[in-house]
């Protein structure tokens, strides 16, 4: 656990946001030498339809897709710090998730409209907005929504108020349809709202549809980018894990025990702190960056996403290992099947780590099987939502784990017991946290 407690943790994680923003800016502005225009790359952005897979370094470049991104990661930034909303695992979840489908999806436009829903839905309830913060955020997985509506049609200013007026409904509603959702895959899959945004898409899609409104598929991906995003997500990594090692005390103690924790509910900078957290987000990111480039593919909008998604969960449930089986899982799924190309495998397996837990609980071949199941069904769900969940993947993710747990604990009884030994340990130790929680506040 970290020596720093309280104000100096948040200097450290504020100091780790800076170096992290520095790096980004520092590497992107290579741009420069393309002279790419990234203000007129940033409108291109915002006024572009963003259903799946819309890559917006092809629609701005990259410069504009940074600025894009690193806008939605201060903006999340700023709620946090004036909301006084404490810095744990699930908040760092939220902000690399939603800074790497900043690349693919969500643009500083789009996602207003949810905020200002779950605003109103905080005022309605008579409750703190920090307080439902962590479900908004993530409900911008439906941002595609306000896109599509706003931008489609001529009548800007008419559509551009249905856009508003959606975004705003998702952003109210959420918040309670997440926590009735979490029941059907109890923790299993660590994106809950990617499948709440799946069936809320759905419902939302098919309403569009019953009045005409069709949704065009798309496939926009970039590939010149390549190098240098390798070297930006490299260096943002390997800061997170030189951060991780000064703030450990200089050393890398109690990394082993992270690791071997299941995932289930799991907040890492809680039960082990800053230090080992940082350390474990800079590990599974170049994990991350290893999956596809070793099926061959180049690092874009959508990989990114799928990059800095595993990155931030790895604060709030993953670690290397209960994520090397589902990895494997899906890449055996495609290659026995032959029916998937080296894109959609490398995506369908950087979002199926949702399924850690699985592994975490009940072992590695569960979560080989989980990853197996996983790219089967994340292939076929689309098109309920008609690709306007961002969390297809997490949608997915959803319906394998609610499918799977019966299974699992019908025909496995010693995975049943295992599962039940360690919710009974998890119990403990939720109490003690608790505890110092009380005693910190004392």
């Amino acid at each position: 656990m970290d020596n720093f407690k309280g104000e100096r943790e948040v200097r450290i994680y504020e100091l780790a946001v800076t170096l992290f923003a520095i790096t980004v800016f520092a590497f992107s502005c290579y741009v420069f030498r393309l002279k790419e225009n990234v203000f007129e790359g940033l409108i291109k952005i915002i006024s572009s339809p963003a259903a799946l897979i819309t890559d917006f370094l092809v629609i701005g470049g990259i410069g504009a897709g940074f600025l894009n991104s690193t806008l939605i990661f201060f903006f999340n930034l700023f709620l946090i710090r004036i909301l006084n909303i404490k810095i744990n695992g699930l908040i760092l979840a939220s902000m690399f998730t939603t800074f790497g489908f900043s690349f693919f999806g969500k643009n500083i436009l789009n996602i207003l409209p949810i905020y200002i829903g779950g605003i109103l839905y905080s005022k309605y309830e008579g409750i703190m907005f920090r307080d439902v913060f962590v479900p908004v955020s993530f409900a911008s997985a439906l941002a595609p929504f306000i896109s599509e509506i706003a931008f489609r049609t001529n009548t800007f200013e008419f559509s551009y108020l249905n856009a508003v007026s959606l975004g705003i409904i998702i952003g109210f509603i959420i918040t309670p349809l997440a926590a009735k959702m979490k029941t059907f895959h109890e923790g299993y899959n660590l994106y809950n709202l990617g499948f709440t945004a799946g069936i809320l898409g759905a419902v939302f899609n098919s309403i569009l549809k019953t009045y005409g409104f069709e949704v065009a598929s798309r496939r926009l991906l970039s590939t010149e980018f390549d190098p240098a995003l390798k070297i930006i997500c490299s260096s943002i990594f390997i800061l997170l894990i030189i951060n991780g090692f000064f703030i450990n005390n200089c050393s890398f103690k109690g990394y082993k025990k992270l690791c071997c924790d299941s995932g289930l509910e799991a907040d890492f900078v809680e039960k082990y702190g800053f230090g080992l957290t940082f350390i474990n987000m800079g590990v599974m990111g170049f994990i991350a960056i290893a999956f596809p480039l070793l099926l061959g593919q180049t690092l874009n909008g959508p990989m990114l996403a799928g990059v800095f998604t595993v990155v931030g969960f790895s604060a709030h449930g993953k670690t290397y290992l209960n994520t090397l089986p589902i990895l494997l899982g899906v890449l055996f799924a495609g290659v026995t099947s032959g029916s998937y190309d080296y894109f959609t495998l490398a995506l369908s397996g950087l979002f199926g780590t949702s399924l850690a837990p699985i592994t975490g609980v009940f072992g590695m071949f569960w979560g080989f099987v989980a990853g197996w199941l996983h790219l089967a069904v994340v292939n076929s769900i689309g098109v309920l939502h008609g690709g306007m969940n961002l969390y297809n993947n997490g949608f997915s993710a959803g319906i394998v784990a609610g499918f799977m747990l019966p299974i699992v604990r019908t025909v496995n009884s010693q995975a049943a017991k295992r599962e039940m030994q360690f919710l009974k340990k998890r119990k403990e130790i939720m109490s003690i946290i608790e505890k110092r929680k009380v005693k910190d506040d004392e």
